[in-house]
């Protein structure tokens, strides 16, 4: 999707890259692809968006992993519907 772009976009130019997501093997495809474009550092954190202690404590494992240093987030969080169809 669009937030996998932009890290593809940032990877391309060496940044370091975090994806959060909630699942780990999408998450570890996705880290490998941003490190073999190159961002050798790129990472994946399962979280739930949806739940904020997760969000807080991916963003706790982020900021110990990197010296507290975030310059850009992206937010591409997609539309989540509960509910019977």
């Amino acid at each position: 999707g669009m937030g996998l772009a932009a890290a593809h976009c940032f990877a391309d130019d060496g940044a370091r890259v975090a994806l959060i997501g909630r699942t780990r093997d999408v998450l570890d495809g996705a880290a490998a692809q941003l490190r073999d474009r190159g961002s050798p550092d790129a990472v994946g954190v399962v979280a739930d968006t949806a739940d904020e202690g997760q969000v807080q404590q991916a963003f706790a494992e982020l900021s110990e992993r990197w010296d507290g240093q975030l310059n850009i987030l992206v937010n591409a969080v997609g539309p989540s519907v509960r509910g019977t169809f």
